[in-house]
């Protein structure tokens, strides 16, 4: 199954009166990299959300961007009383009193202002326990939303590049059915040639020699083991098309090889059909490989 190195998976959700937010951006890389940022309060998750999406990033380079705000308008804190320290002061504020004649009553004003016996207590705290939980689920959402993404556009690079191996699987055919007339067509033009040379000149030439020089040249003309590699190659990249493993470095690999060999049927075969169909399929070739840059 192709994946493409490319994609996109968010996931928002609110929790009380916080919002996180988690962005994964996969673009084409050479290598697998990913880049993961956080909150500080939260940076100690950056390996775990890492590992998390690298299930989905084979190859290329992640940007997980998680984002955790607070919704002032949902925002809410609670006070509570510490009441052992309200009656504590209670106390002390009497018994001075009787100690020095004082007729200063402790209000309840004074007591809310006195340090320990009002408590506030922001929701978020009780929040903050599960928060890390929280985060790395989402991002485990977010990443299943990439591969998703990663997964259908794989599926249609895979229909193109099936589509264009077929149309020079039927180009090589026909390079194939050419392939023993290239040598004999070749000889017989050398031969013609050199019946003109001689036909100009006064020495004698050796039919066997001739015969050994025909051949020699004739051999050089051959084409038929590029042709043989050129379909191997292409067997294999089928092959590839069907592997579960990150396969884009491989099929780059095949492709320059099968370009070689292209080259090498063009230069050699001095057939003008089978120089057109080998630059076709040259062509093709560099479009392909255009799409698997895309691949993981």
């Amino acid at each position: 199954m192709i994946r493409s190195m490319t994609g996109y998976g968010r996931k928002e959700e609110g929790k009380g009166s916080l919002r996180l937010t988690v962005e994964i951006r996969a673009v084409n890389h050479r290598f697998s990299d990913i880049l993961v940022r956080l909150p500080r309060a939260w940076s100690m998750l950056e390996d775990p959300v890492r590992k998390l999406v690298a299930q989905s990033v084979r190859r290329g380079r992640a940007e997980v961007n998680i984002s955790v705000e607070e919704e002032r308008s949902t925002a809410s804190s609670s006070l509570t009383v510490d009441w052992s320290v309200a009656e504590q002061f209670v106390l002390i504020s009497r018994e001075m009193n009787e100690r020095f004649s004082l007729n200063t009553p402790l209000t309840a004003k004074d007591l809310l202002l006195l340090p320990g016996v009002i408590h506030t207590e922001d929701s978020n705290e009780k929040e903050g326990e599960d928060i890390s939980e929280w985060i790395l689920a989402l991002v485990e959402s977010a990443a299943q939303d990439l591969s998703s993404m990663k997964i259908a556009e794989g599926n249609l690079l895979e229909k193109d590049l099936t589509n264009r191996l077929s149309q020079i699987r039927t180009w090589i055919d026909e390079i194939r059915e050419h392939v023993p007339q290239v040598s004999e067509e070749y000889r017989n033009r050398l031969q013609q040639r050199i019946a003109e040379m001689l036909s100009q000149v006064s020495f004698e030439w050796e039919p066997q020699r001739m015969a050994q020089e025909l051949a020699f040249f004739a051999e050089k003309s051959d084409i038929s083991e590029e042709v043989i590699r050129l379909q191997s190659h292409c067997l294999q990249f089928a092959e590839q098309l069907e592997q579960e493993e990150a396969i884009g470095r491989k099929l780059d690999f095949l492709l320059q090889e099968m370009n070689r060999e292209a080259n090498t049927i063009a230069s050699k075969a001095n057939h003008l059909h089978i120089q057109h169909l080998a630059v076709e399929i040259k062509t093709e070739l560099e479009k392909m490989r255009e799409q698997v840059q895309n691949i993981e």
